[in-house]
């Protein structure tokens, strides 16, 4: 782990230097001039900070100041070493963002203690971000395709039916379907089922834009939310989209298996729509592509309520 020490008196940081190399897998990096260590400071990112509190030009105080405007730096925990050891000051440190303190002369061994337990709170820390941001992805994110799962893809879509209500801007949706994909699993098994469904939403996130959203709503059932985009341009990346998949070849055994998919597009009604009606809309036209034999692109036009005039 990484500490910066930042002491304007050499060999006060060397000393400190010194101790803390007596802990594992500790990396120090020294500073006697403050700016240098702001500059520092702004491009990596320490474990810790172990900072003298009195300096010319920049004391403790106004260092945590900047130091801590760094946004990546505000959980940093800090030790404050000063030889000032009076209550106020204390209270000063705090309250400019110090975790702890020690006063000089510093005790060797509580200074190597008092760091050694931040420097294992600042462990914990990564480790449950980690875990936080393991929990967001499976609670997000379909782990068989990568793209947004049902619950996820349904709330953004509601923000951007939100954006669109406000800003009053074009916004459509598409739902898709791959056709016959039952056969294809009875016929080259769920592991083929899967390729083909990983290579389905592979094309949507290359063809479509950067903030356009993917969701699996389950099985081999999508949704594609097109924010800013009218329902005729959305029938064109769609169409697009559907001759690509068309040309996909995905392997099973020597064999290969191509597949293709139908889909109903429509565009949200502002005033008058509601999610569900949206949504609903758009699966009538999916399911009408499929009736009339698949591999299609299906519009649902709305009228000044909202409802299906496909």
């Amino acid at each position: 782990m990484k500490v910066l020490i930042v002491d304007d008196s050499l060999p006060n940081a060397l000393l400190i230097e010194d101790l803390l190399r007596k802990l594992d897998f500790v990396y120090t990096v020294v500073f006697t001039d403050p700016v240098k260590a702001l500059n520092w400071a702004a491009v990596e990112t320490p474990d810790l900070l172990v900072l003298d509190y009195i300096m010319p030009d920049i004391d403790g105080a106004e260092f945590l100041k900047r130091f801590q405007s760094i946004e990546r730096n505000q959980h940093v925990p800090v030790v404050v070493v000063t030889i000032d050891d009076k209550q106020s000051t204390l209270h000063d440190m705090l309250d400019a963002g110090a975790t702890d303190f020690v006063r000089k002369p510093v005790d060797e061994d509580e200074l190597v203690a008092r760091c050694r337990n931040l420097l294992r709170m600042r462990s914990y820390q990564g480790e449950l971000q980690k875990t936080v941001e393991r929990l967001h992805v499976m609670a997000t994110i379909d782990s068989l395709t990568g793209v947004c799962n049902r619950r996820h893809f349904l709330d953004r879509l509601e923000t951007e039916v939100a954006r669109a209500q406000r800003f009053n801007e074009p916004l459509s949706i598409a739902m898709l379907d791959a056709d016959h994909f039952k056969s294809i699993n009875d016929s080259h098994g769920h592991a083929v089922g899967d390729n083909v469904l990983r290579a389905l939403t592979r094309a949507c996130v290359e063809m479509l834009r950067r903030h356009d959203i993917v969701g699996r709503l389950g099985g081999e059932e999508f949704a594609i939310c097109m924010p800013e985009t009218t329902m005729d341009k959305a029938q064109i990346v769609c169409d697009r989209l559907r001759q690509n998949i068309a040309g996909l070849k995905v392997k099973s055994g020597q064999a290969e298996v191509q597949f293709t998919v139908s889909m109903g597009v429509t565009q949200y009604q502002r005033g008058n729509d509601s999610l569900e009606s949206f949504m609903s809309r758009a699966d009538g036209a999916l399911y009408q592509a499929k009736n009339q034999g698949r591999n299609q692109v299906i519009l649902a036009i709305p009228d000044e309520n909202g409802k299906d005039q496909a």
